[in-house]
């Protein structure tokens, strides 16, 4: 059964509670797929951030044998075998849509619906993974988009959530859909019927917004 960790942002790197919920769900560590938001381009910076959350996957003791970036440097079916054969899956923050329209045309959107291990998402990454995208001007896209996403999870997210600062796009928005508020440094983490709330993490339905 897949384990999906949503994530927002680590400012400070992995504190103590998100460090010990990767130790208990990551198994094996076997190979490390980070899934690019931007694939043909600026790989020097998808690079950059490959290393920096390894790393910080390391400061936490969690070592993988293998590690790789999954862009548009591989061939789509090198990109799809690179991810079936990651015991875990990170898709990184950006551009949310660009993200998903890469899935598409790399062939990645079934493989990854289908992956049989950890996938964690952060930020563009947490939100695509959902069943409905929303995308929001307040989470700083150029345009509001609401699309059918990967479908791994039914929970759809704000990341980079405030409390003090609600949009009201967001409020109207909840009037049809519920919204996750996912603060930096939250976690949520789905496996089978099994939600789990780790953090400051927000339900936003009916112009309500409730504290989990």
């Amino acid at each position: 059964m897949s384990t999906y960790i949503l994530t927002s942002m680590f400012p400070n790197g992995f504190h103590a509670q998100a460090a010990e919920v990767f130790r208990q769900k990551i198994g094996k560590r076997n190979r490390f797929a980070f899934v690019a938001s931007e694939f043909e381009h600026l790989h020097e910076k998808t690079d950059k951030y490959f290393h920096f959350f390894l790393n910080m996957f390391e400061e936490v003791g969690i070592n993988f044998e293998e590690a790789y970036v999954v862009d548009g440097r591989m061939r789509p079916d090198e990109a799809v075998k690179a991810v079936t054969e990651a015991d875990v899956v990170w898709l990184s923050g950006g551009n949310t849509p660009a993200q998903f329209g890469y899935f598409q045309k790399y062939g990645l959107d079934r493989a990854l619906r289908e992956h049989d291990g950890v996938m964690i998402g952060m930020s563009a990454g947490t939100i695509n993974m959902a069943k409905t995208v929303i995308c929001t001007l307040s989470c700083g896209h150029y345009k509001q988009e609401i699309y059918s996403g990967l479908g791994c999870v039914d929970v759809s997210v704000e990341p980079h959530f405030v409390r003090d600062n609600v949009s009201e796009e967001l409020l109207a928005l909840s009037e049809e859909y519920t919204i996750y508020g996912l603060c930096d440094d939250g976690l949520i983490v789905c496996v089978g019927e099994t939600v789990e709330f780790y953090g400051e993490v927000y339900r936003i339905s009916n112009r309500t917004i409730e504290r989990i």
